[in-house]
């Protein structure tokens, strides 16, 4: 046995938890029962969960909804990545005085077993920013005495998510629906401005409020997030001299959607509808071409009315939880650049932020891209990012880069 206890060990739970899932060998089966579940956990932990769900891999998960602890994204997220591949368990007692809070992480193997026991949720805290302690338990079923201990802990997730009882639902779209419209399930923006609510009429008020005297103040300990997000200062013009900054440092691009990317555009009958393309500012392809691969993976082409295109087709992307293609073009009589994908410009709504990581170590897909909702616990990071404006638009954008 060995022990992670943030913050003062070098590994964090995230990190084992992320390892293990991407890991090529060892565990067919990935079993979990968590208090909380949210978006900020989530971000770190679901491409290694479509990692080990794309190699086959068997995932069960069990999570408590008391308090408010888990946010409606969080659970639709997860449940998209297992869809029919696995299960998903809620675990809700009605009683007052009953809280469903454990943390235990179970990864099965042929020939050992890992077994994490602790204090840490699938929240970005939990994970990575708490103050949390977890056990690491190596353990081989050929022992009888560890496999009595798998044996049990399997026993125990069993009755977590039984069926015949009144505290334990399994998860699909209808449930996780009917739970948001019965308010037992909120979203991330219902969740903090509920908060900020109960902060204001002292329903929770804090030590500092009610005295005079300072009882606690930060630790001394370094918190840093596992990944800090910082954006690239841009030139304000297209010009030649507008910087640009290793590929190798860049991270990502983020853009506010307005209408031109995502509105429906001709209803009436008889008229074209909008072609599927969302417009990226000219400045911010001119910015750092090499994040788009510009021009080097473009290739001319002339269309039957004469205009000249640059395109650049079939380029592989993870968008959300699946992995699709879309068309990079220029058209050089319009001077824009844009993106094609019907599936991306359905996947937004105006005032949405699109953010498109470009991956460095991977065969499966070049880019990942999603759609961050407005009024969702990561928006307003991701906004922070966008800090170039369009003349004439509501559109802003930026590039990032992180530690």
């Amino acid at each position: 046995m060995r022990v992670i206890l943030q913050p003062f060990s070098d590994e964090k739970l995230g990190t084992l938890l992320n390892r293990e899932l991407e890991a090529t060998t060892g565990y067919s089966s990935f079993q979990a029962a968590v208090a909380f579940l949210k978006m900020s956990g989530m971000q770190h932990i679901q491409s290694a969960l479509q990692t080990f769900i794309d190699r086959e891999g068997y995932i069960r998960m069990v999570v408590g909804i008391d308090q408010y602890g888990t946010s409606f994204e969080a659970l639709q997220t997860l449940l998209a990545i297992i869809g029919n591949r696995g299960e998903i368990w809620i675990n809700y007692d009605t009683r007052q005085y009953i809280t469903f809070h454990p943390k235990l992480y179970l990864f099965e193997g042929t020939e050992q077993t890992l077994l994490v026991l602790g204090s840490g949720n699938l929240t970005e805290g939990g994970l990575f920013t708490n103050d949390e302690a977890s056990s690491i338990n190596l353990l081989l079923p050929s022992n009888p005495e560890d496999l009595s201990v798998i044996q049990e802990v399997k026993a125990a997730i069993d009755n977590w998510c039984m069926a015949d009882e009144a505290n334990t639902r399994k998860l699909d779209e209808e449930l996780l629906h009917k739970l948001l419209e019965g308010d037992l399930l909120r979203t991330e923006s219902q969740i903090r401005l509920a908060t900020v609510e109960a902060e204001r009429t002292d329903v929770f008020p804090t030590a500092q409020e009610k005295t005079s005297e300072k009882l606690f103040g930060p630790g001394t300990v370094t918190r840093a997030r596992p990944r800090r997000l910082r954006p690239i200062k841009q030139g304000r013009k297209e010009t030649e001299d507008t910087t640009i900054i290793s590929i190798e440092a860049l991270s990502g691009f983020v853009m506010l959607l307005t209408r031109t990317d995502v509105g429906v555009g001709q209803t009436t009958s008889g008229t074209s509808r909008r072609s599927p393309e969302l417009f990226i500012p000219l400045a911010a392809r001119n910015a750092q071409p090499q994040f788009w691969g510009w021009p080097d993976k473009f290739v001319e082409q002339r269309t039957a009315s004469g205009n000249t295109l640059d395109s650049r087709s079939d380029v592989a992307v993870r968008l959300a939880t699946e992995n699709t293609s879309i068309n990079m073009m220029c058209w050089r009589q319009k001077s824009d650049f844009r993106l094609r994908s019907e599936r991306l410009r359905r996947a937004g709504q105006e005032g949405d932020i699109l953010r498109i990581e470009k991956m460095r170590d991977t065969s499966n897909f070049e880019y990942y891209i999603e759609v961050i909702p407005h009024g969702t616990s990561l928006y307003d990071e991701y906004l922070a990012l966008c800090t170039n404006d369009v003349r004439n638009s509501s559109k802003k954008w930026g590039f990032y880069e992180a530690d």
